[in-house]
């Protein structure tokens, strides 16, 4: 039996880990070339666990929100990383070197050279100096992306005080009452302002507004699945990603409970633990001290 208390929270995640889940993974493989990793770009609550339904809202906007503020600079595709968002024992996590880039080329920095190795040939000083010179040129096309967005954000506002969860239908709860561009915008708009103010995490009046109404429309379907004996408590709405959610509306069958509760019992345990803010490839979480 382990003694210590890292080994005893490591030994129960395996236990109740089961088969592997790529649709929430437990831990995710880093990119091959740029395995740097961080949490610190996102605002709160993205700092807590995440559980199946916001991972699967939320992991492609964020992908796209760091790409297109990638874009907006120019930035070398040759840097490009191959896997932009990751989610480990519940907490997401953006590329560090992905970040680190966009940010430094924004504000006209130096990156931190543990993230973007130095140039060191003729050739890539060069290529360097170039992508330097052309994202303070481009700018402001990110500043207007980023403006753009938080126009949008403040539409959105409207649009959602004006959803009852109550009102939709089924397949509207299952799907959610956000597209994917609506998401992408709540995205773009809380990195462009952590871009503009990197502070402690506070929390994106946008992205929150957005994840309490995703929380309502969980909340009602699992009530309407728990009436037809699809899940065992609406609660357990929270553990199943956007296309199962859909097939669990149009199936009606019950083993989709099956699957809730064993996340629902892995997300009790990824509360337990504290995940760094900064890693490189896998984390090894810490248990949390009370």
């Amino acid at each position: 039996m382990p003694t210590d208390g890292r080994t005893g929270t490591l030994a129960v995640l395996r236990a109740s880990d089961g088969p592997p889940d790529p649709a929430y993974p437990t831990v995710t493989p880093p990119d091959p070339v740029y395995p740097g990793q961080t949490r610190a770009p996102l605002p709160r609550p993205l700092d807590d666990v995440a559980t199946a339904s916001v991972w699967s809202r939320l992991a492609l906007p964020l992908e796209r929100a760091l790409a297109e503020l990638w874009q907006s600079l120019a930035l070398r595709a040759s840097g490009r990383p191959s896997r932009w968002v990751a989610i480990h024992y519940g907490r997401i996590a953006l590329n560090a070197h992905a970040w680190e880039r966009v940010r430094a080329r924004r504000l006209g920095e130096s990156p931190d050279p543990e993230l973007v190795e130095p140039a060191a040939s003729v050739t890539a000083r060069a290529a360097d100096l170039f992508e330097r010179t052309s994202a303070r040129l481009r700018g402001r096309q990110l500043d207007q992306r980023v403006a753009r967005a938080e126009h949008a954000r403040t539409a959105l506002f409207r649009r959602i005080a004006e959803i009852a969860p109550e009102d939709l239908d089924a397949g509207e709860l299952a799907r959610g009452p956000l597209d994917e561009r609506a998401w992408t915008d709540v995205a773009v708009a809380a990195l462009g302002a952590r871009l503009a103010q990197p502070g402690d995490g506070d929390a994106d009046p946008g992205l929150r507004a957005a994840l309490e109404l995703e929380q309502r429309c969980s909340l009602e379907l699992g009530a309407r699945l728990a009436t037809r004996g699809v899940l065992d408590s609406p609660e357990l709405a929270f553990h199943l990603t956007v296309p199962e959610r859909i097939r669990a509306v149009l199936e009606g069958t019950s083993h989709w409970s099956e699957i809730a509760a064993a996340r629902q019992e892995r997300v009790e345990q990824f509360a337990k633990l504290e995940v760094p803010r900064d890693f490189f490839g896998r984390p090894r979480p810490d248990p949390e001290i009370h």
